[in-house]
């Protein structure tokens, strides 16, 4: 796996930030979205820092696998392939 297309810092490292909370919700019973909020200094009078995102129901099913499968080489202490 490589990283060439993330976020980087002026010294090369990655662009991380923690994730503090998530919501889900369901459009029009055709599309799911996830709301992700990160860890990062609320600006005054702003909402919380988070991406927003809207799916369909194969991309849902996508990335709960992807995330199943990396909480599972955590738990193992293992790299994928």
């Amino acid at each position: 796996m490589t990283f060439e297309d993330w976020d980087k810092d002026a010294a090369g490292r990655l662009k991380v930030w923690p994730l503090q909370a998530f919501t889900t919700a369901i459009f029009d019973g055709r599309a799911g979205g996830l709301r992700l909020e990160v860890g990062v200094p609320r600006a005054p009078d702003q909402p919380l820092p988070a991406v927003q995102i809207s799916l369909d129901a194969a991309q849902l099913r996508a990335l709960a696998d992807a995330l199943i499968e990396v909480a599972s080489h955590i738990e193992n202490k293992t790299r994928p392939d």
